[in-house]
């Protein structure tokens, strides 16, 4: 049912994670020069070239965005929908560990062959995309308390009957 505002809270998280699939989600300096550019399924170097070293954030986000929009339309069992909302948050909170681990390494094992020594000091951006699936997290937690809400509501009114 779209008309639940859990639902629209849902659809939202999945156009967030969708919108950060497709974005650059960081970008390497050195000597505030770009070096490279970090994407959800690749980092690009400064000679064009692509490297597939962060697959694995891609596809905890479309995992993520393939549950979220399934779970819209489980909404005749809300207690799996709020498990399922519950697990969707924390596959973005692996999605920002495994960034971090991916800003660290990726840079060392692509832009540290390209210097040749290691005084040069490298710094890592991340874009303001990379703060969409916080937002996203966010959306998913308040969809599993309006979930939770709801509940309690059929809770009562069979109670009353």
């Amino acid at each position: 049912m779209i008309q639940r505002i859990q639902s629209v809270y849902m659809f939202l998280a999945v156009v967030f994670t969708v919108v950060c699939l497709c974005m650059q989600v960081g970008t390497f300096y050195v000597a505030d020069l770009p070096v490279m550019s970090e994407f959800n399924l690749w980092c690009t170097d400064a000679l064009g070239g692509r490297h597939y070293l962060t697959w694995p954030l891609f596809a905890v986000l479309v995992l993520s965005a393939a549950i979220g929009l399934c779970n819209i339309f489980l909404y005749r069992n809300r207690k799996v929908q709020a498990r399922i909302c519950a697990l969707n948050a924390l596959l973005l909170v692996g999605w920002y560990i495994l960034y971090a681990v991916f800003a660290h390494v990726a840079f060392s094992m692509v832009a540290g062959k390209m210097l040749a020594t290691d005084l040069i000091e490298a710094t890592f951006r991340p874009s303001v995309v990379a703060a969409l699936p916080a937002v996203a997290l966010l959306l998913y937690v308040m969809a599993r308390y309006a979930i939770r809400a709801d509940e309690k509501l059929v809770r009562a009114a069979d109670r009353i009957r």
